[in-house]
């Protein structure tokens, strides 16, 4: 977890957040969550920090101790492995054999993904070998991520409270966001560490060694975000494009887009047979790679993608003067993401994979949603209390196997997490 320094005339009570979320560990969530979120609405006028952050490790403490009663699954079966195989394979071969259920084959080079196995060596050590806790942490850390970055790129708004509150409930409770963490892991994971990095950017406008370093991680924990490095290179995109601009670098970008595995190709045969190519390899063959069975789901491009794509494209083309740098450059960014979704019409596996980084974008975008900010935070309110009553209204029909939904509402996130739910 990044050190924390956003408001230097507002220290962090460390005692204070660890107290109050050991009381939170220990209640029922039908007490212990309306208690935290009342609690930060309560203190409106004279939050500081030290609310922000307990608000924050309490609401990802809580769906990390749901995903510790998880049984692995799908995707997550790869993980699981990789992880339980620590002990026996050691360090090297953990970053040679991500895929915990390729072990045996051959295989000789570090994966372009290796961040996966140092998570995996150091992860099943201090988790003491026991898988739940390990869930849990990687949830707790993708959900921290996400929400650090959204508390920093709020500062920029006007009335930032509900934004950021809001914003975390929203992303929290999404429960297409949840049920993905440990399937789709290494994306989600790569994808929080990067929504830090935009959110930290987006204010400051400079990539300090600390930014480098986890852009850096966020890239070798899954080659996918390298998609926002330009964004992150290129001065320009920080700033408010005229509408000239936005139709020449949404023309090129999704040319560059459908033009990509070949490129890819090119790259990979000059690059070798290394780490480093990895990413191209896999973007190469993207259009003849795709192992799945469906594409984008046109109920999700309704709900997510479309309400998303007006805001922005209200914002960047009608609204733009009134934008900020750090607001034009978020905007940006979700503008490219959704011009790379539509641009790879070709590649399902890829397109899908994308679509889902949308998701994260959600709590960063819809503070445009009205420039009236007493609209725009009842606006915010809807949108939470929906993704709060969908969430457990969804919870059953996930497909994957958690606790039972009263278990998650009556039982301590403690008893959860060691609940005995992982019978493997």
């Amino acid at each position: 977890m990044p050190q924390i320094s956003f408001d230097r005339r507002n220290n962090i009570q460390w005692l204070q957040v660890i107290v109050e979320l050991s009381i939170f560990l220990l209640l029922p969530p039908i007490i212990g969550l309306p208690l935290v979120i009342c609690k930060v609405f309560q203190h409106k006028k004279n939050i500081g920090t030290t609310h922000y952050i307990t608000f924050m490790v309490c609401i990802a403490a809580y769906f990390a101790a749901i995903n510790a009663t998880k049984m692995p699954g799908g995707d997550q079966w790869q993980y699981w492995a990789a992880y339980m195989n620590v002990p026996d394979i050691g360090f090297i071969k953990s970053l040679i054999y991500i895929y915990g259920l390729d072990l045996g084959k051959e295989a000789q080079k570090i994966s372009g993904e290796f961040m996966n196995g140092i998570y995996n060596y150091i992860g099943y050590y201090i988790t003491f070998g026991y898988y739940p806790l390990y869930a849990a942490l990687l949830t707790f850390t993708n959900y921290i991520f996400v929400f650090l970055g959204l508390y920093k790129f709020a500062q920029t708004l006007k009335r930032p409270h509900i934004p950021i509150v809001c914003g975390i409930l929203i992303i929290a409770f999404f429960y297409l966001y949840f049920q993905y963490l440990l399937q789709i892991q290494k994306q989600f994971l790569a994808q929080s560490i990067m929504m830090y990095v935009l959110g930290s950017y987006a204010v400051s406008g400079k990539m300090n060694k600390k930014e480098w370093i986890l852009t850096i991680c966020a890239i070798f924990t899954h080659a996918a975000t390298t998609l926002f490095l330009p964004f992150l290179l290129f001065k320009p995109l920080r700033n408010r494009l005229t509408k000239l601009g936005l139709l020449c670098l949404g023309l090129l970008f999704s040319m560059l887009i459908i033009m990509g595995p070949q490129l890819a190709g090119n790259v990979a045969s000059s690059i070798g047979n290394s780490a480093l190519s990895y990413g191209a390899t896999r973007l190469a063959k993207s259009e003849v790679n795709n192992d799945i069975e469906f594409g984008l789901v046109w109920s999700q491009i309704f709900v997510v993608a479309l309400p998303i794509t007006w805001i922005v494209i209200r914002k960047l083309w009608t609204e733009r003067k009134t934008l900020t740098q750090a607001h034009a450059f978020i905007l940006n960014v979700i503008l490219l993401l959704l011009l790379t979704v539509v641009a790879m019409f070709k590649q399902p596996l890829a397109q899908y994979r994308y679509f889902m980084m949308i998701f994260a974008f959600m709590p960063f975008v819809y503070p445009f949603i009205c420039s009236n900010t007493q609209k725009r935070d009842k606006i915010l309110k809807i949108i939470a209390s929906i993704m709060i009553i969908w969430f457990y209204y969804q919870f059953d029909k996930i497909v994957w196997s958690f606790a039972p939904e009263i278990d998650i509402i009556i039982k301590s996130p403690i008893l959860l997490l060691f609940g005995n739910y992982y019978t493997i």
